[in-house]
């Protein structure tokens, strides 16, 4: 990130202020409204699964709601090999006109899953999409590690 901080002094301002200030102001598409998935309506089987590196990806189904979609992306590895305190950060993306939020999540040793919220809903035949789970080095960031998981619907 990138920013001129030339007024800082004129305004008496500390550098680091404004670096935060101004990185809020990036951040703005977290802090707008989730919604909030109501009257489940049914699941769609997905059974689909990802092997990369020493990490098992899966995703199961996609439970439709009458207002939103939701999905819930797992990771599982082997603990001998990968520490269990290491947290990983992915976002979900489908496309433009998808709205993707993590909800809640969770895990264990050797094991970690995610809730994400799509709005609006995804059509019930699912043919086609593309679900893709970026990993980001921290929440809230900008920088990706280059983990890609890319579930293709058929």
């Amino acid at each position: 990130m990138s920013i001129s901080l030339n007024g800082a002094e004129t305004f008496e301002l500390y550098e680091d202020f404004l670096k935060v200030v101004f990185g809020t102001f990036r951040s703005e598409e977290h802090y707008k409204p989730m919604v909030d998935p109501s009257d489940l309506k049914k699941h769609i089987p997905v059974l689909k699964s990802v092997v990369e590196g020493n990490s098992f990806y899966t995703l199961n189904s996609i439970r439709q709601y009458s207002n939103a979609s939701v999905v819930t992306f797992s990771i599982d590895w082997d603990v001998t090999e990968v520490p269990s305190n290491n947290h990983r950060y992915f976002e979900l993306e489908i496309g433009e006109e998808y709205d993707c939020r993590m909800l809640n999540g969770g895990g264990h040793s050797g094991h970690a899953s995610s809730n994400y919220v799509i709005s609006p809903t995804l059509p019930d035949k699912t043919s086609g999409l593309e679900l893709t789970f970026i990993e980001y080095s921290k929440p809230f960031s900008d920088k990706e590690t280059g983990t890609k998981i890319v579930f293709r619907m058929e």
